[in-house]
């Protein structure tokens, strides 16, 4: 019965300012985010350049962590997580702190007196605090921790590896019983600390003091509402993602079903582990408030009686008044707002973590539009490729194209060469007619406006067609991305060396590839080169292992039969060029479980 009572006390106490508690929530998630993400982003690129590395691989992901810059990176961020952490908890301490009183708060209070909080423990030097809250975090984001680690790359591999292990599910039991022995006992030193405002050895001594005789009642009420909120995580999950089949069944062309199921899948996975934290920890801190009222007026007749709510004080209250908050928060949400939308006009901040192979439409996608023109851009958008190739020379009066072929000939029935027209004659030029009467009168775009079609919709692989050593195509490339502010949404491949020495030496930001048909050497240790790409028919695994443990990715072409899409996804590439992005993510991404639930959904609604 008391089991029961306590959790039917923590629902009643999450309502007393439940929904300014998820408001705060969502905005300082929503806030400090974008804000930690594109810090983490930069410190993620000072440690490569520092390593010599151009990307993080399972292969040289040891070497890379012990490097000085990427351990000083690491600390640094995880100095703000914990800054992060610290405050989260002091805020909800605040908000769980009136609720006990039946008192409300706005979320703006809530901030006001988590930040007072968190300003007083930084300045009592309370940092065993910060790490204990820290404990307390990943325990209660465990399983979100572990479902969203499962996307980073080459974080699933090694994740992949170790659960195939025998002892990979025991050891990690382990871990987690060594974190719930670290945080069960520890369970009530934020109230010490923020609310009674003890040392954290006094918080420690009045935590153990409170779960004599109650370790297994607590531990049992904080298991259970963190098994509540999870299953209705998953719950939600499998009805979004039913709900997203159903719609593709009912709606779509059958060949983009699959596609757009995988593709929806992942993302409603992110907005519930989104939505999972904030629940998870709201409950899991009205779980400990209903604990520490229950067992302190057991002990003491009241747990809250004469704290204090967490108001500012003194010279601290004369700078964290409502209106200097109020500042604050309208500087972060400038800077995050300004974050966002960076992320959105160039390229979201670590895209390239969060997938195990990209897809890149072989110049656009070139089954469903003439090949190198901004139809073929828009069709490679909508059927949901992470990049498009597209092939850049120059006209004869030097303006940059995108266009394949030597000559008119394929395309237009015209021999005559590119570079001996201007790019006035050129844009006269109709390259659609020989695909289908449907693109008749299509012509041929410039790079500044592939680039314009592109922004912030889907990554550009730009190779530069070897037109000679005396053409400035790879200066005028360059600086063309540098104008157009998407440097970090192109990357540029070329099969010369000479053109990526220039592009680096033009604008060292930019990602640079060598395009090969045949692997020989270490070319790809090369300065100049930050990854290889490469014909599939010539790429083993060997080779795959030896281009990642140098720090550098693995790109195939062109890559068109199911067969061989399987084949390079054991091997480990890291992004494949293919004439068909549908069937390509469907083949590299598919699980027999997504195809069963369309299958019968056809059935059901047809």
């Amino acid at each position: 019965m008391a089991f029961k009572r306590r959790l039917r006390e923590t629902g009643q106490i999450v309502r007393v300012n439940g929904r300014s508690i998820v408001l705060f929530e969502a905005a300082y998630r929503l806030l400090a985010l974008p804000l930690f993400l594109r810090i983490a982003d930069a410190l993620m690129r000072f440690s490569l350049n520092a390593s010599g590395y151009s990307y993080v691989t399972v292969n040289n992901l040891g070497s890379f962590l012990a490097k000085p810059a990427t351990i000083a990176s690491l600390c640094t961020a995880a100095a703000l997580l914990l800054l992060g952490v610290m405050l989260e908890a002091g805020c909800l301490v605040t908000a769980f702190q009136a609720a006990a009183r039946a008192r409300r708060m706005s979320a703006l209070s809530i901030f006001l007196g988590g930040l007072s909080k968190t300003a007083e423990e930084v300045r009592r030097g309370s940092w065993p605090w910060f790490l204990v809250a820290a404990v307390h975090s990943c325990l209660i984001h465990l399983f979100l921790l572990y479902r969203l680690l499962c996307h980073v790359k080459p974080v699933r591999f090694i994740l992949t590896a170790l659960m195939s292990e025998r002892w990979g599910w025991p050891a990690a039991a382990c871990v987690t019983a060594l974190f719930a022995a670290t945080a069960l006992p520890t369970a009530f030193v934020g109230f010490g600390c923020m609310v009674e405002r003890r040392s954290f050895k006094g918080s420690l001594r009045r935590s153990l003091e409170l779960l004599r005789g109650n370790y297994v009642q607590t531990a049992l009420v904080l298991s259970l509402c963190n098994v509540l909120v999870i299953a209705a995580a998953v719950f939600l999950y499998l009805a979004a993602v039913v709900l997203t089949a159903v719609f593709a069944v009912r709606f779509l062309d059958q060949r983009m079903e699959l596609a757009l199921l995988l593709e929806a899948r992942d993302r409603i996975e992110f907005v519930l582990i989104f939505a999972a934290g904030i629940a998870l920890s709201a409950v899991h801190y009205g779980a400990l408030t209903v604990l520490y009222v229950y067992f302190g007026g057991k002990q003491e007749g009241s747990a809250f009686g004469a704290a204090d709510s967490a108001g500012p004080r003194t010279a601290r209250g004369r700078l964290l008044t409502r209106r200097n908050v109020l500042a604050l928060l309208s500087l972060l949400t400038a800077l995050s707002a300004v974050s966002v939308a960076d992320a959105a006009r160039n390229g979201g901040v670590g895209e390239d973590w969060l997938s195990e192979v990209q897809i890149t439409a072989h110049r656009g996608s070139s089954s469903s539009a003439p090949e190198n023109t901004l139809p073929a851009l828009e069709a490679a958008i909508e059927e949901m490729a992470d990049f498009a190739e597209i092939d850049v020379q120059e006209t004869l009066d030097g303006h940059l194209i995108l266009f394949h072929d030597r000559t008119l000939e394929r395309m237009a029935g015209d021999s005559r060469a590119v570079a001996s027209m201007t790019f006035e004659e050129l844009s006269q030029v109709d390259v659609g007619s020989w695909f289908s009467q449907e693109y008749a009168g299509t012509a041929i775009p410039t790079l500044s406006e592939a680039l314009e079609t592109a922004r912030g919709r889907l990554k550009l692989n730009i190779e530069l067609k070897n037109l000679g050593a005396a053409s400035d195509l790879p200066e005028k490339a360059a600086a063309c991305i540098q104008k157009s502010g998407l440097s970090r949404q192109c990357v540029v491949t070329s099969t010369s060396l000479d053109y990526l020495r220039r592009v680096k030496s033009a604008a060292p930001e930019l990602y640079t590839g060598y395009i090969a048909s045949a692997a020989y050497g270490a070319y790809y240790q090369d300065e100049a080169v930050d990854f290889v790409s490469l014909l599939s028919g010539s790429v083993s695994r060997r080779l795959v292992e030896a281009v990642h443990e140098s720090g550098k990715e693995v790109h195939v072409w062109t890559v068109n039969r199911k067969s061989e899409l399987e084949r390079v996804r054991l091997l480990g590439v890291d992004n494949v060029i293919t004439d068909d992005p549908i069937l390509a993510r469907e083949t590299l991404y598919a699980e027999e479980n997504a195809e069963h639930l369309l299958e019968r959904l056809r059935e059901m609604i047809r």
